[in-house]
């Protein structure tokens, strides 16, 4: 399951944005850079293991990387320029492109994010090369979320909102009637949005993740749990294998 290729276009943008915000450097401007950005891969991720397909996961522009990182004075050491953890650059200095880590923080056994769990951009260029001519790639849409939160709730009771399984449900749907297809794109997600899939968050809490933080949780609680992949289950190929997809490439997600 791939991003339209418009995506790198909304991530240059993304940087541009992060730098116009008020207070940019500060640690506040640059984490909501990177929560914008760790969005659209969980919500990448999240699909794809709901559609049992393998995420392809995208090259990102490096001044988007360079635009969220931490100031340090060693930059001058790094290569081009770019010193974040979840980032690796390779090509040459007049053109060089980052590349996203992969998302495990448990070395070994079957909590690691192997290779043969996501495809990355590079590996994905070379599979299309050697694709034999085929119609362009199908597509499907998700629907922005949906919660069950009434807009009179405070922000710590609209974090306990109820998921509308619906979207998700058609989106299973669509996607089954491309099941033969190697490459499906998924739309929906661009222009870039402060939303989670899985996640009804409140605008003021993805700005700040106050709760979040208070929870001493190092990501916020998916409302997709095994409850709710059991409804999904008859519709959606990969739902009875989300939570452990999640906790192989727990690095990829913020909800968890």
């Amino acid at each position: 399951l791939a991003l339209p290729d418009a995506i790198f276009s909304a991530f240059e943008d993304l940087g541009r944005r992060t730098r116009q915000e008020k207070g940019y450097p500060s640690v506040e401007v640059r984490g909501l850079g990177f929560r914008r950005l760790a969005a659209v891969i969980h919500n990448l991720v999240t699909i794809s293991g709901l559609l049992g397909r393998k995420p392809v996961i995208p090259k990102v522009p490096c001044d988007l990387i360079r635009a969220i990182q931490r100031p340090t004075p060693h930059l001058d050491r790094s290569r081009f320029g770019v010193c974040h953890a979840s980032a690796i650059v390779t090509g040459p200095s007049s053109k060089p492109v980052c590349h996203l880590t992969p998302g495990t923080w448990r070395p070994g056994g079957p909590d690691q994010c192997y290779h043969n769990a996501v495809m990355f951009d590079f590996d994905f260029d070379e599979f299309l090369q050697r694709r034999p001519a085929a119609p362009a790639n199908s597509s499907v849409h998700i629907a922005a979320p949906r919660y069950n939160v009434s807009s009179s709730a405070s922000l710590g009771r609209a974090l306990d909102g109820k998921l509308n399984l619906q979207p998700i449900i058609d989106l299973c749907r669509a996607a089954k009637a491309h099941a033969e297809e190697p490459v499906l794109q998924i739309e929906g997600l661009i222009p870039l949005a402060d939303f989670l899939v899985d996640r009804p968050l409140p605008h003021e809490e993805f700005m700040s993740e106050a709760l979040r933080v208070a929870s001493k949780k190092p990501r916020w609680d998916s409302l997709l749990q095994r409850a709710e992949l059991k409804q999904l289950d008859a519709h959606c190929l990969g739902a009875k294998h989300l939570i452990a997809f999640r906790k192989q490439c727990v690095g990829y997600f913020i909800a968890e």
